[in-house]
């Protein structure tokens, strides 16, 4: 499949490459990925992308704390916004918050999940990662704590909590089974429907 090319211009060369390197994981395959096409595809030359990251794997690595970082604050950032204390309405915006910043990144969300790249993660990374995950069971804890599946252990609520938008967002974005939405009202519709499902808004009085 033929990816649409961007000529990279002035700016964040460090960015544009790690999009590029997104965009060429999810559309050709890891394999396909090398600085020197990433350097042809943004017009620079091709040790430019060197001075950012020094080899394949510096970039790998580079890419997966790019895509965490961003989806955690992403995730987090939509908690906060509520302005709100009540665990399930955070967690309702935090399942939103991520499914929505995957559906609007799918290159980057989709790269991220790939295991040679999750494979380069750093330590410091993967400790990130960890503290997130710690936050977002604690939110989930919390919902339950205030009734939601008591009956079940922690652990079982926690991954199903964490596997449905994960799983609705790579479905969703598969370009085979993936559903057609042509605006931005049915997308935002439809991730409401699927995190609602999961963690349930309390009733207004």
């Amino acid at each position: 499949m033929n990816i649409p090319v961007r000529t990279y211009h002035h700016g964040n060369l460090a960015e544009a490459v790690l999009e590029r390197a997104a965009e060429v994981i999810d559309q050709e395959g890891i394999e396909a990925l090398s600085l020197r096409g990433i350097a042809k595809d943004l017009g620079v030359s091709h040790s430019a992308p060197n001075r950012h990251f020094k080899n394949k794997a510096a970039l790998l690595s580079a890419l997966a704390t790019d895509g965490w970082q961003k989806a955690a604050s992403a995730t987090l950032q939509a908690a906060e916004a509520t302005g709100n204390d009540n665990p399930h309405v955070r967690l309702n915006a935090m399942g939103r918050g991520y499914l929505r910043w995957a559906m609007e990144n799918r290159a980057l969300f989709r790269s991220i999940y790939h295991p040679d790249v999750s494979r380069q993660a750093s330590e410091a990374l993967a400790e990130a990662v960890e503290k997130f995950a710690a936050t977002v069971r604690a939110e989930i804890e919390a919902t339950q704590k205030d009734g939601r599946h008591p009956e079940v252990s922690l652990s079982v609520l926690t991954i199903f909590t964490n596997a449905v938008p994960t799983g609705a967002a790579m479905l969703l974005l598969d370009p085979l089974v993936g559903e057609q939405m042509a605006s931005d009202e049915e997308i935002e519709a439809l991730i409401g429907g699927v995190i609602n499902l999961v963690v349930p808004l309390p009733e207004t009085p």
